[in-house]
């Protein structure tokens, strides 16, 4: 039963929860088994314990969940890759300076620098990687 071993799996992550649950639970018969019998005080104690362990009960799952966020969060940082601004803020200047050469604006010496440097290092890094990469060229299947 899928169901079943859910539940208990999640019982045993999170234990302060069905307890307080139970105690909600045990302090809301209390009150109203004084209003059943009408004992004022006690079903007004009850009803104050109903509600304090309702909120330690909602506190508890805040706290689980923020713990288990926690560690989600640090897990997720670990696999991020750094960024590399100087680059992005190169490519960007480097965009805008095509597209203003595309529109037949003037470009200053210091865009056009740019724009030769960005395709030499575009050209460098496929040259690099042609000569990294190995062709293996596949042997004709003989004829039977």
């Amino acid at each position: 039963m899928f169901g079943e071993s859910k539940i208990v799996k999640k019982m045993k992550e999170e234990p302060l929860v069905p307890l307080g649950v139970g105690a909600t639970v045990c302090a809301l018969l209390y009150a109203a088994w004084g209003l059943h019998y009408k004992n004022i005080q006690q079903a007004q104690r009850g009803m104050r314990g109903r509600v304090i362990m309702q909120g330690l009960t909602v506190c508890a799952l805040v706290g689980y969940g923020v713990f288990r966020n926690k560690d989600a969060g640090q897990d997720a940082q670990s696999n991020m890759r750094p960024i590399n601004w100087d680059k992005l803020e190169r490519e960007a200047q480097e965009a805008e300076a095509m597209d203003s050469l595309a529109k037949g604006k003037q470009v200053s010496p210091a865009m056009e620098k740019l724009i030769a440097q960005a395709k030499k290092e575009r050209e460098e890094k496929a040259k690099s990687i042609i000569a990294k990469s190995i062709f293996v060229q596949e042997a004709p299947e003989s004829k039977k």
